[in-house]
């Protein structure tokens, strides 16, 4: 009789325990290429990235600490905080459905009654009995306990999925991190392209106004034309057109950064305003491999995670089929105070079987499914998603520093060329027009290569941004 009450005790308990296991989630099995399809420039190498802060290759200090600040201080980040709190705390509430439950309860009442009218009620009445009313006090001070077993792992499951939505909160601001200091350094290459556009408008005004004083000299030797006079003021006006548009453009982007470190639009103006030259791109860069995304980008570690939680809770939904038991109990003193009170209690088990509500029950299993489907589908998407972006940041890397070299020889050749006509135009042996067009082309191909170099920049930040961006996290 004990060999039977043992073995059904420990077939019991093994169906409990394969109850409670369920389906082990693991993550999907993604197929990744070996290696990059974009042509890689000789200063980029396919070995792993150094997890550190990809801005400091830029070695400017000034970009470093406006960084720092926007760690600490940039609002966005402040709110994913304030996310990731919430979801811990939910997540350590959800824990305590694993453990007893214990309740004090105390209870005061009074009551009064006719003692004629309860004797007539029991039918115990005499008619020489006198009218007589009583007062009671009663209390009730104790203990109630209560536990629900996880026999087949709903509230274990429940955990395990409010612990990968929590983990999602956490790359979701991990995520968010990337795009902020990424924008933070986009804004700051901007600041310093405008302020050498500008500086570069402003050495070839004061280059046209000394042209303009050359040809004053020449029309009184007669050996120019007032339409080379009024040429040389309409390049004159041009230039200085294009000054208010640089300078509104560097107050917008100051504007900006101050906003995306926390402070008011004006605040960094003093401290952003004094021209700097353009970060120097480093000389070697590693990029990795195709599937080292797969750990490195907070949006497909957050994707992935999204992918468990959904299945954890098909595991909840398939678990709530089966029956649930409680414990109950209650110690405690209940009595009247004119009488003393007497010690009380009682405990129990409690079986809850779902039996009309299991097409119910069933539905919530097919729609926990069919979001697994989905969440399946968006993590597919952000690592498709992610190799493109990543693809499209080397090959505009490659071929934009491809076309800077080019750009680079066609500003010498102009240069040289404007330099030579400018010796003839002095001489007097060429006229303003030609001067004039070497002179345009010139502008155009300094504005041209600048604009190449923050590109380059541009491309630089995207392709880090990438390869998951701030690989150290604030």
């Amino acid at each position: 009789m004990k060999n039977k009450q043992f073995y059904s005790s420990l077939g019991f308990g093994l169906l409990i325990s394969s109850c409670q296991m369920g389906v082990p989630y693991e993550p999907p099995m993604i197929d990744v290429p070996c290696e990059w399809h974009s042509p890689l420039s000789e200063s980029i190498q396919p070995t792993s990235v150094d997890k550190g802060l990809w801005w400091e290759s830029l070695n400017d200090p000034i970009l470093n600490c406006l960084l720092e600040r926007a760690a600490l201080q940039n609002i966005d980040l402040q709110i994913a905080i304030t996310r990731i709190l919430e979801s811990r705390r939910e997540l350590k509430g959800e824990k305590g459905h694993i453990y007893p439950r214990l309740d004090g309860s105390a209870m005061y009442g009074h009551a009064q009654f006719d003692k004629n009218t309860v004797n007539q009620l029991l039918g115990t009445v005499s008619k020489h009995a006198s009218h007589n009313r009583r007062n009671i006090d009663f209390f009730e001070l104790g203990f109630d306990a209560s536990w629900e077993m996880d026999l087949f792992g709903m509230y274990a499951h429940q955990q395990n999925a409010l612990e990968a939505k929590a983990e999602a909160t956490e790359e979701e601001f991990n995520n968010l991190w990337v795009s902020l200091s990424a924008e933070v350094v986009k804004n700051y290459v901007d600041l310093r392209g405008f302020q050498e556009r500008l500086a570069l408008v402003e050495k070839n005004i004061e280059a046209q106004k000394e042209t303009i004083q050359l040809t004053d000299s020449l029309l009184e030797t007669g050996f120019t034309t007032t339409i080379d006079r009024r040429n040389a003021d309409e390049q004159l006006n041009i230039l200085g057109a294009e000054k208010p548009q640089l300078e509104l453009a560097i107050y917008k982007t100051i504007h900006r950064l101050s906003i995306l470190l926390g402070y008011a639009p004006g605040a960094l103006f003093s401290e952003l305003s004094q021209p700097k030259a353009l970060p120097i791109l480093p000389s070697q860069n590693s990029i990795g491999i195709p599937s080292e995304l797969l750990r490195r980008r907070p949006d497909i570690r957050k994707a992935e995670r999204e992918l468990a939680a959904a299945t954890e809770n098909v595991e909840v939904a398939i678990a709530a089929l089966f029956p649930r038991i409680s414990l109950k109990g209650f110690v405690g003193d209940i009595g009247a105070f004119c009488s003393g009170g007497s010690f009380t209690w009682f405990g129990g088990p409690q079986l809850l079987l779902p039996i009309f509500n299991s097409t119910l029950l069933e539905q919530d299993i097919d729609l926990s499914e069919i979001k697994v489907q989905q969440a399946l589908f968006e993590y597919q998407k952000t690592v498709l998603e992610a190799l493109e972006e990543t693809e499209n940041a080397i090959a505009s890397y490659h071929f934009e520093l491809e076309r800077n070299q080019y750009l680079e020889k066609a500003l010498n050749s102009s240069q040289e060329a404007y330099e030579l006509s400018h010796q003839l135009y002095q001489k007097g042996l060429k006229n303003y027009l030609e001067v004039l067009q070497t002179n345009r082309s010139y502008l155009a191909n300094q504005e041209a290569y600048v604009q190449s170099q923050i590109e380059l920049l541009f491309h630089y930040i995207s392709l880090y941004k990438a390869l998951g961006g701030g690989f150290c996290c604030p």
